[in-house]
């Protein structure tokens, strides 16, 4: 609930644009038809590795129809990357996956459109492929970038290849700390690459407009980064550059192209309108969508951890082996968070963990939410409960045993300044029943923590445009993917500046017009946007103050705005409506215009200065396992999470049921299958498997309350964090009902058959 001084923060109205959206009544992607639109589509890789000997499009564009086939020498010579600047728009030498873009086609219509890309003559010499990230690490495997460096901190005495990135880990000396332990335990955990499967495709158009510039209509998380790399490869200037966001049939970190350096179809498209000097829309179908799109990675985590007797965590040594696929993308920046990350958020003295992050010929890493998070959490929590037992303790003591306190230091924040991870493991067991609940045979309970570092990355602005009527226009850089926009920002402007929510409109994103921002991603809507949305209306409302003090014979210090209405605090009577001085100040000084900005990297410095307030969770989970097919039954899910102040509660409970419900996915079915060659075996939906309804849990949602965070009011971020843990939840509800540790994602029904098979329990 809001608290007593907050009228509308706190609160849940019904989310604007809702009802539309549930009827489909919102502009996608797909509702757009530009005049004379041509249809665009990518010539693909059918190698994953190979190098390009010749491309011959000269029967392609004889097709009546064809109005432009371009490949890498159409475009700028141009790299690009997030971290190494290793790929080209269009593959120009070799190609790395399968589903590598290596030519365009923009024509008449679609079946055009296939028969020009089946007449593209590509002539390739297939070289050897690395899956395995392991494997691709070896002296002896192929060699996958012959231009890209060994990473300069990597050490002198280790002998490594295709290595993009490497994350080292170093806190007191956990060499002579594990010699001094009781007991050790010493695991490998590996997790399987996933699609955010996202229901909508990507989608782009674009077109030259008279003057020159172009124009591109695009489902990203990130349009000023898009606009980037348009203007980039393009060789273009950003002011010849605009993008507009349609509305976003989710994302989940898939559609942040740019950000990522995952630069997706966009300036394809943009490439192939300028080409074509006619509107291009391009379309991706289900299957080149799972192909040729960025992924969570697979990694591969060795963790071995020493405790005393007592459970005290006295020392841990690791390893993380993180699959970039083929091109470094956003692998060096998840890699590094899950090295981090496999150090844990237990107090831990001595810590010593090496993260490398590995070129394969498989498709490229992105940042799907929470990214890097849940890979290292099932390792590090599936390994607290084998601890445990090694120990014969209680994983909930044990837990609460090496639970971090106001002031203490955690591997990779140097200080934490509020702790909420002891609230939330005593809840979530309260709300599980642990200790309590009386399980049948084949049932069992387990818990998992987690926890969360908002990206420090750039911030953001806002813009509220207070209309003559007194109701408000927000800009802000962030598209709507079912967080800030549409839920926290109208209730934050509406509570700075006295008005119902219904009086405030959040504009779609157009760099022409919105203000900056780096995305929506990495649960920085609310913390960034939300900052700046607040400053914002804080401008506009000492702007209207100083015109309403005259009116009112009062200092501006003594206003408020409340009900639409501009009052002298503690005198209501004398008042003035917040439209007359709207409409006054249109006539006299022009529009009110707030101006925030949050500077996201100063609000992070800041937090590591007085101390970490970052988010911890815990989950906890009942299931039951059939020894006679392994399927695994989750019969009671609880979430428990500190998001700091809650400023729309029931997005944020749908927030942590939505993440949560994505990492169940992973958890018990979801993969990317390559076969030796690089393939991808299930690119549909009938060979991708997903959780089904019948699969699904209710998920109870509790939010714990007084440890404020660095955003508007106090707020955390939401949208990742509830990905963290339910993996080493239903991982260890398994343990305890069978006693047999599965280490291998995903918990389906036949990995864990075999398991228990191996086990002879089954």
């Amino acid at each position: 609930m809001a608290k007593a001084e907050h009228t509308v923060v706190g609160t849940s109205p019904a989310r604007m644009g809702g009802v539309e959206r549930v009827i489909g009544a919102g502009i996608y992607g797909i509702d757009f038809a530009l005049k004379d639109e041509l249809h665009g589509g990518i010539l693909r890789s059918q190698y994953a590795h190979a190098k390009i000997v010749s491309i011959d499009t000269s029967e392609a564009k004889k097709i009546p129809g064809v109005h432009a086939v371009v490949t890498a020498t159409d475009a700028p010579d141009v790299r690009y990357g997030r971290t190494s600047i290793d790929r080209y728009m269009l593959a120009k030498y070799k190609v790395r996956y399968m589903g590598d873009p290596v030519a365009a086609v923009a024509a008449d219509s679609p079946s055009i459109v296939k028969q020009a890309l089946k007449k593209i003559k590509v002539v390739y010499e297939p070289l050897p492929v690395a899956i395995d990230q392991e494997e691709a690490m070896k002296p002896e495997a192929p060699t996958l970038h012959d231009d890209m460096p060994l990473p300069k901190n990597l050490p002198a005495d280790v002998k490594v290849k295709n290595v993009c990135s490497y994350t080292a880990v170093h806190v007191g000396d956990p060499d002579k700390a594990m010699v001094e332990a009781d007991v050790i335990v010493d695991e490998v955990y590996e997790t399987k690459m996933i699609h955010p499967q996202y229901l909508e495709p990507r989608i782009a158009a674009a077109q030259v407009e008279p003057d020159g510039r172009i124009t591109v209509w695009a489902n990203a998380q990130a349009p000023f980064a898009v606009r980037t790399d348009v203007a980039r490869l393009n060789g273009l200037p950003l002011n010849k550059v605009r993008i507009i966001s349609t509305e976003l049939g989710g994302g989940f970190g898939g559609k942040a192209s740019g950000i990522t350096s995952g630069a997706a179809i966009e300036p394809i498209c943009a490439l192939l309108a300028i080409k074509a000097k006619r509107p291009v829309m391009i379309v991706l179908d289900k299957a080149e969508e799972t192909i040729s799109t960025t992924i969570r990675s697979g990694a591969k985590m060795y963790i071995k951890t020493g405790v005393k007797k007592d459970g005290t965590i006295v020392a841990r040594q690791g390893k993380v082996v993180y699959d970039a696929g083929a091109y470094s993308g956003f692998g060096a920046m998840a890699g590094a968070r899950c090295t981090n990350m496999l150090g844990g958020w237990y107090l831990m003295p001595n810590c010593h963990i090496d993260g490398y992050v590995v070129y394969t010929n498989k498709q490229v890493c992105g940042p799907v939410r929470g990214p890097g998070g849940p890979q290292a959490a099932f390792a590090v929590e599936s390994h607290m409960d084998s601890i445990a037992a090694k120990l014969g303790m209680d994983p909930i003591e044990f837990r609460l045993k090496n639970t971090p306190k106001p002031g203490d230091k955690i591997v990779g924040v140097p200080k934490l300044r509020d702790v909420s991870l002891g609230e939330t493991i005593r809840t979530a067991a309260e709300k599980i029943g642990w200790g309590k609940v009386k399980l049948e045979k084949n049932q069992g309970m387990g818990i998992a923590t987690g926890s969360w570092i908002e990206s420090a990355g750039p911030g953001g602005g806002a813009v509220v445009k207070v209309n003559e009527d007194g109701s408000v226009t927000v800009h802000i850089g962030k598209i709507d993917m079912g967080t800030a926009p549409r839920f926290g920002i109208p209730l934050i402007a509406a509570e700075e500046l006295g008005i119902p929510v219904s009086d405030v409109t959040v504009v779609n994103v157009d760099t022409d017009a919105s203000p900056w921002d780096a995305g929506t991603v990495g649960s920085r809507a609310i913390l960034v946007s939300g900052t700046a949305t607040r400053l914002a209306a804080i401008d506009a409302r000492n702007q209207i103050f100083k015109m309403a003090a005259n009116q009112l014979e009062a200092s501006p210090d003594d206003l408020e705005i409340k009900d639409k209405q501009i009052r002298v605090k503690g005198s209501p009577s004398k008042s003035v409506a917040l439209a007359t001085i709207a409409t006054a100040a249109h006539n006299v000084i022009g529009e009110v215009i707030g101006r925030g900005y949050c500077d996201n990297v100063a609000m992070m410095a800041e937090e590591k200065a007085h101390g970490s307030s970052q988010p911890f969770t815990a989950h906890a989970c009942i299931v039951e396992v059939s020894p006679d097919t392994g399927n695994v039954k989750i019969l009671k899910y609880v979430a428990v999470h500190d998001i700091g102040f809650p400023i729309h509660p029931a997005s944020v409970e749908g927030q942590i049921e939505g993440a949560t419900a994505m990492s169940i996915g992973q958890a018990l079915c979801e993969q990317v299958v390559f076969d030796d060659n690089g393939r991808t075996m299930n690119p549909s939906f009938v060979d991708y498997l997903m959780p089904t309804i019948n699969m699904m849990p209710r998920i109870e949602t509790t939010l714990v309350q007084g440890y404020p965070g660095a955003g508007p009011y106090g707020a955390k971020g939401a949208g990742e964090i509830a990905c963290v843990p339910p993996m080493a939840a239903i991982a260890n509800a398994i343990f305890n009902a069978t006693g047999v540790r599965i280490k291998t994602l995903p918990l389906n029904p036949e990995n864990v058959l075999r398991a228990l098979k191996e086990a002879g329990k089954a």
